[in-house]
């Protein structure tokens, strides 16, 4: 039987490979399938990834992001979509898979050719393919229908003038001509897509991501906090810190402003460093900085007592999840996918959106009782085996391709 061979197309093979294909590309290759990934930035060393080329590619791809930006359009102008068409991957692919098109390198416009002959597939990751403009809609309902008139043009993605209404009835024309199946990590998503103008014919598929199991465990925390520098008996407060205005810094800024505790706390945090150097001198600060290494990630939550993770919009919450796995309880903010996800309150602690009184509250209770965060974290535990583990999320991706491809053998069939 001819292997099948997929394609895999993204902005990026190392910087998020849990969400770009990459990794889900490796476990089809183990799995025996004849894998491709095809991504705008090469920066790994896997020979069956390949980065798309095309005469003049940075200095052409900058002018248009910058046009784009000046012109307040979105993802339309880039001649990726040509190169890739061209490409012999892609050529010689039976089944392509999208990701993160809306990174600034990939036009919207060529889905349509893209899409016509070949089965296809993509996955959102946020509802920016639904909106005028922006990543994360929040509380805006004009999404729905057409934007226009838009309260934030600030917000990430962001627009110089209100160009919401056309970029959106671009968006429906070129969806409306595209064939995909569409996949997403959370009901929260599933809801987005649903009611969306712009997506709701499209086939949904629910399919949460999964994580490595094995890797991301509960395990021996006093060798982590040795290893991190964390001084015996602090209570750890592990964090993503980022100025994104979506993961909630301010709330977590008043929330240890108003946090009252006699229990010595260090704060960990990942991504950014110095966003907490003003609480140098009151708690201990770790700042571990951006990390592609996914042991010393694991190393950070096994150190930890409590993850926060106050996000004011997400679509799935990988990092809430990772910490679920290491038996770790959770902080996050209703009205999001995370209270979903998370299973709270179960497997974390969900409290209302934007009230730092709740969630310094929430803080204390679990610095102040062990048990508590024991228990949670049990329960968080088991939660993740029962629902992520990574080999199953791999599982359900192979039945939808199968699917997809017994559907296309019976349309030829007929």
């Amino acid at each position: 039987m001819t292997k099948l061979r997929t394609l895999q197309i993204g902005n990026v093979d190392v910087i998020g490979s849990r969400f770009n294909g990459q990794e889900l590309h490796a476990a089809l290759c183990s799995e025996g399938f004849d894998s491709h990934h095809l991504v705008w930035k090469k920066m790994g060393s896997d020979a069956k990834t390949t980065e798309i080329e095309y005469p003049f590619k940075t200095p052409l791809n900058n002018a248009l992001k910058k046009l784009e930006s000046d012109l307040s359009i979105q993802s339309i102008l880039h001649p990726a979509p040509v190169a890739i068409a061209l490409n012999e991957h892609f050529r010689a692919a039976d089944l392509v898979h999208y990701h993160l098109l809306h990174t600034g390198w990939f036009s919207l416009l060529g889905l349509p050719l893209l899409t016509k002959d070949k089965p296809s597939i993509m996955t959102l990751h946020d509802p920016w393919s639904m909106t005028g403009h922006c990543s994360y809609p929040r509380s805006c309902d004009r999404w729905m229908n057409g934007c226009g008139d838009c309260p934030d043009l600030e917000v990430i993605q962001s627009m110089k003038k209100d160009n919401t209404h056309r970029m959106w009835k671009a968006k429906r024309d070129v969806f409306a001509k595209a064939n995909l199946e569409i996949v997403v990590a959370s009901k929260w998503m599933l809801q987005k897509v649903q009611t969306s103008p712009i997506f709701s014919h499209f086939k949904h598929h629910l399919i949460p991501f999964g994580i490595d199991l094995e890797k991301f465990r509960p395990g021996d925390s006093e060798v982590a906090r040795k290893k991190l520098g964390i001084y015996p008996g602090n209570t750890v407060i592990c964090l993503r810190a980022t100025v994104s205005p979506f993961k909630g810094l301010p709330y977590i800024y008043e929330a240890l402003e108003k946090l009252s505790t006699t229990k010595p706390l260090t704060i960990l945090t990942l991504e950014d460093k110095q966003l907490f150097k003003d609480y140098l001198g009151k708690h201990q600060l770790i700042d571990l900085g951006w990390l592609e290494d996914s042991d010393l990630i694991a190393e950070a939550y096994r150190a930890a007592d409590i993850f926060l993770m106050p996000s004011t919009a997400e679509a799935f919450g990988v990092m809430a999840i990772e910490a679920m796995a290491s038996g770790k309880p959770t902080i996050v903010f209703e009205g999001t996918s995370l209270p979903e996800v998370t299973f709270a309150p179960k497997g974390a602690i969900a409290v209302p959106m934007g009230d730092s009184d709740a969630l310094t509250e929430s803080l204390r209770r679990l610095i102040e009782n062990k048990d508590l965060r024991n228990s949670i974290g049990k329960e968080a535990r088991q939660l993740a085996e029962a629902h992520y583990n990574w080999k199953t999320h791999v599982s359900r991706i192979i039945e939808l391709y199968e699917q997809v491809m017994s559907e296309k053998a019976t349309k030829a069939n007929r």
